[in-house]
């Protein structure tokens, strides 16, 4: 009986004093919310990997002793690359990307030139005869710059790579080019992730709404069960943050299944609120009957997903801890804001 009385006496205060469980609430939002910050988007493969897997470990020392991954710049033209014109164009792309952050080296059939004959030479027969191994296609319409780079798979690191070599590329050339290798594929990975995020959340936010509506027939009484979802999100990004989890391909589904799992607090307490006689003597009788339930269904949940933490992918860590930090926030959302809210807005 220990959960119910303390059920009884946490109503009694929020009948009483539901500012001060505003304010409260409020103030440790403000300290959680700094957290999110921390979070990274993780896009490469090997994030989600063990950290001692040994292909991740061989990628790593690779990456230390050749200078990370290599990014292709492709030119693909109407005309034989071998003329000097284009061949002067790469050169001058080539010397400009040097400068940038994180470039170690970079490498085209005209550096190729330069190196063996000081210059880009301006006679046919050399510039067709010489051997660019395969850094220009066989029919002579397709030519690369190899830039090899540093950027540990950052994604921040490889969004100004990216800008700086377009910006480049486009002073200096109009012909057609595209850009590819692992760091544009992690940016790709990236952008796609961020996209997903945003679109599954706001689906499930979406479809969650809907259902409300159907269950309660009352824009007022819908939005109480929201409550505690939108206070558990905030809380998994900003606790998870401190914890270190982040986003990748697989925790990025955390958020719609908090919202998922989170909404039947919110449910419970507000469709049991509303078949009561309401005011301070309903909220009582609600929050003490389903005291007990909440708080197994929560732990449990919880327990349950700190599993993952057990699991060799190291991207089900970071998803263990936003679904566990998640569900005990919607929990704490639904047993001190909910109650809070629907007492202010209701009346005692």
């Amino acid at each position: 009986m220990i959960i119910e009385e303390l059920a009884s006496r946490l109503v009694e205060y929020q009948v009483e004093q539901p500012k001060k469980i505003l304010a409260l609430m409020g103030f440790l939002t403000l300290l959680v919310i700094p957290g999110a910050l921390n979070l990274e988007v993780k896009p490469s493969t090997e994030a989600i990997l063990p950290e001692d897997d040994p292909t991740v470990e061989s990628l790593d020392t690779l990456r230390a002793k050749f200078s990370g991954d290599t990014t292709y710049i492709v030119f693909e033209s109407d005309q034989d690359i071998r003329n000097t014109e284009l061949l002067e164009e790469m050169n001058r792309i080539e010397n400009r990307i040097q400068r940038s952050e994180n470039v170690h080296s970079t490498s085209s059939p005209a550096s190729m030139l330069t190196q063996e004959y000081s210059q880009i030479p301006e006679d046919k027969n050399r510039l067709e005869s010489f051997d660019y191994r395969s850094m220009i296609s066989e029919n002579y319409r397709t030519g690369i710059i190899a830039v090899r780079t540093d950027t540990q798979a950052n994604s921040g690191e490889i969004q100004k790579l990216y800008d700086d070599i377009h910006t480049t590329v486009q002073a200096e050339t109009t012909e057609y080019y595209y850009l590819t290798g692992s760091n544009m594929i992690d940016l790709a990975t990236f952008q796609v992730i961020i996209s997903d995020f945003m679109m599954i959340t706001g689906v499930s936010f979406a479809a969650v709404l809907l259902v409300l509506f159907g269950v309660f027939r009352d824009i007022k009484r819908m939005m109480f069960p929201i409550v505690p979802v939108i206070f558990g999100l905030i809380w998994m990004l900003g606790l998870g943050g401190y914890l270190g989890a982040n986003l990748t391909i697989i925790s990025m589904v955390s958020a719609a299944m908090i919202m998922g799992l989170g909404i039947d607090f919110g449910i419970h307490v507000t469709k049991k609120y509303f078949n009561t006689q309401r005011g301070a003597e309903g909220l009582g009788e609600t929050m003490v009957e389903l005291s007990r339930g909440l708080l197994g269904g929560s732990t449990t949940t919880g327990v349950g997903f700190l599993a993952l933490l057990a699991a060799n992918l190291t991207g089900m860590h970071a998803l263990g801890i936003f679904l566990f930090t998640g569900i005990i926030s919607a929990y704490i959302g639904a047993v001190f804001l909910l109650p809070t809210m629907i007492i202010m807005i209701d009346g005692k």
